[in-house]
């Protein structure tokens, strides 16, 4: 008889990156709680996943074979169901995709008594889109959307959205989620950053906007910040740009500074920063971070950025309101490169930021926005359903 349960996540594009993310961070949680024996199910994407050695020692990665998909399945991962359903007391998937009731149908044939949680990342903007746009244009599509999307709900124990905003929205569309759907935002390693970082207090940090991410994406819409901070008088502040910049990207950023050379001793990209120290340590020198993506889940950046106490300025993206305390801890701005400007200037002006509101935002991030606690709401929900089963 096995000691503790057993939580496995099965998510096929894991990279090195997704292990700091949800995707490895829910699984790790779950195994440092001790409640649980966790495991990360995945094709071998990356050659090595050098954050199993610190960041998260002790998670298991496991891996599959990619052997192609059958109608919207993958294979590899039908066939690991078939062989290690009966000892998965807890699935987790991610995302609403019509695969993953194919995945939770195998799932709870083999073992009726096994739970399924999926966690759904969802940008509530796009969702809203993209429910419009089914149910107003396509009948068939719609009435399959609403069957799928009824077996998907029956078939899942456990579903999470990021934000009560979202979790609110789905409630008015889905009323029969009421029992089963909680708010689960993303967060940090809080033991991970105390033990490798001296935080800095607010008097200690440096005039310093920093943005993180896939730098030229088309989500994350870089040229709007760049545009924005063109119109800003940034006086003694400086940018840092962090990320893996996008090939695609580097003609217009190389045009930007040839157009605009004063910026050249302002603004600075980084490159993609590997070592989660390193980057830490910018979020740590930091006052102000600044996202101007077109759309988002839950980015971890928000989570990393409020935990040293920056100041966050977003265009509207679902978690952004959340973040920023609906304009007490941060500013959600329209995008467009006045309104991002306007934001950035008021944020810099001598006297807006304080220790205070530093110490504000670092608190919200300590209650809310850490794994150590926000993995215990999931195993909270488990747990009482056991009890209620019993």
């Amino acid at each position: 008889m096995k000691s503790k349960k057993s939580f496995v996540t099965v998510f096929t594009d894991t990279e090195n990156f997704h292990l700091v993310k949800d995707v490895g961070q829910i699984p790790y949680f779950m195994y440092r709680a001790g409640a649980y024996e966790a495991e990360l199910v995945t094709y071998r994407n990356s050659p090595e996943y050098p954050y199993l050695k610190d960041e998260v020692k002790g998670l298991k990665l496991s891996f599959i074979e990619n052997t192609g998909r059958v109608l919207y399945a993958e294979k590899g991962v039908l066939k690991f169901l078939r062989s290690a359903a009966k000892r998965i007391d807890v699935l987790n998937l991610f995302h609403f995709k019509k695969g993953n009731i194919l995945y939770l149908l195998l799932y709870k044939i083999l073992n009726p008594q096994g739970k399924a949680y999926v966690k759904l990342d969802i940008d509530l903007n796009f969702f809203r889109d993209y429910n419009s746009f089914f149910y107003s244009k396509f009948v068939l599509k719609n009435y399959l959307l609403k069957v799928l999307t009824q077996v998907h709900f029956r078939l899942t124990d456990l579903f999470s959205v990021e934000t009560e905003e979202a979790r609110n929205y789905l409630l008015g569309v889905y009323p029969e989620l009421k029992q089963k759907l909680i708010c689960v935002p993303n967060g940090v390693d809080s033991e991970y950053i105390n033990s490798n970082i001296s935080l800095k207090s607010f008097e200690q940090k440096e005039n310093i906007i920093i943005s993180v991410g896939r730098i030229g994406t088309a989500q994350k819409n870089t040229e709007l910040f760049l545009e924005s901070l063109l119109l800003t008088d940034l006086g003694n502040w400086s940018v840092y740009i962090a990320g893996n910049i996008e090939d695609s990207f580097k003609p217009f950023r190389e045009s930007f500074f040839a157009r605009h050379p004063r910026l050249k001793d302002k603004i600075f990209f980084t490159g993609e920063i590997s070592d989660r120290k390193e980057l830490y340590e910018l979020y740590n020198r930091a006052k102000v971070f600044c996202m101007t993506s077109r759309f988002e889940g839950f980015p971890i950046a928000f989570a990393e950025a409020s935990y040293f106490g920056n100041y966050i300025i977003s265009t509207p993206v679902s978690s952004a309101s959340y973040v920023t305390g609906n304009g007490r801890l941060g500013t959600v701005a329209e995008a467009r490169p006045e309104a991002v400007s306007a934001a950035i200037s008021k944020a810099i002006s001598e006297g807006f930021l304080d220790a205070d509101l530093h110490l504000e935002i670092k608190n919200f991030a300590g209650l809310n926005l850490t794994w150590q606690k926000i993995v215990r709401r999931i195993i909270s929900y488990f747990d009482k359903h056991a009890k209620t089963a019993a």
